[in-house]
């Protein structure tokens, strides 16, 4: 009876974990067989598609044109198809070509961890626990296709906010993707962008702390009366709009006529 047991509950968690598995990775993009949205396709709209659900517009009313057309990322059709197979392309294979001989599909640029890390912390689950935290390779680290011969996807960090480069393909924002799944894309990522004070100025009575940061963060200036000290929150959370590099600044009212202290910046994470 102990024997039959342990083989049922064995049978149950391998049932349990297939399940999460199926769930974790689709084949492909869509189900051709359905007509309706279904795996990516219902969250992210036909791959042929004009625009995407979550508001993402495609140059050309096309995503599939957006990666394929040599005006856009020029993506060589066998980085995201098998051999006669041009149909939704698929997640983790392909035929592959003489740059890239193993054939990532989807995951070539969009990396699964950061993709799984970026739908979980956004609260798209399934099956209860089966997406988990995961620690994708940070957001300055080059996808495996990015940088090679056949496609014009490039630099991660999109550090500049200009169409039809690295990772600005989409109309009318430069946000790129967010590679490693935390919520910050591109130069907003601590990664990828700048991040220091640049000048601290007595005005007065008060002092002004300036920083070089990226729009889309958040952060907080905090201080201390040594530099190995314990520094708390001088400001309340800065939220700095935008994209790409930008500077800004925090007036501690007083500051002057206070004791010397040390400043640093501390991110607020999403």
């Amino acid at each position: 009876m102990k024997s039959n047991s342990r083989r049922l509950l064995a049978a149950g968690f391998l049932m349990i974990v297939s399940a999460c598995n199926n769930c974790l990775a689709y084949e492909r993009y869509k189900d051709d067989n359905k007509t309706s949205g279904s795996n990516c396709s219902e969250c992210h709209g036909d791959f042929t598609g004009t625009n995407s659900p979550q508001g993402t517009v495609f140059p050309s009313d096309s995503k599939h044109l957006m990666h394929r057309s040599n005006s856009y990322m020029n993506t060589a059709c066998d980085l995201c198809h098998s051999s006669g197979d041009d149909n939704n392309p698929f997640i983790k294979s392909s035929a592959g070509t003489a740059n890239n001989p193993i054939g990532l599909g989807c995951s070539g640029c969009h990396v699964g961890s950061g993709l799984r890390q970026h739908h979980y912390v956004n609260g798209i689950t399934c099956y209860g626990d089966c997406h988990a935290p995961e620690t994708a390779p940070p957001e300055n680290v080059k996808p495996p296709y990015y940088g090679t011969a056949d496609t014009r996807a490039d630099n991660p960090c999109n550090g500049i906010a200009a169409a039809n480069t690295n990772e600005n393909w989409s109309v009318g924002d430069f946000l790129g993707l967010d590679n490693n799944g935390d919520n910050l894309y591109d130069m907003a990522d601590f990664a990828c962008g700048p991040y220091k004070i640049v000048q601290v100025a007595r005005e007065g009575s008060n002092i002004r702390i300036s920083w070089q940061t990226a729009g889309g963060r958040k952060d907080v200036i905090q201080a201390s009366p040594a530099v190995s000290g314990t520094y708390t929150n001088l400001s309340s959370t800065v939220t700095n709009p935008g994209t790409g590099i930008v500077t800004t600044n925090y007036v501690e009212v007083g500051g002057a006529t206070k004791p010397a202290r040390f400043y640093r910046l501390r991110a607020v994470l999403p």
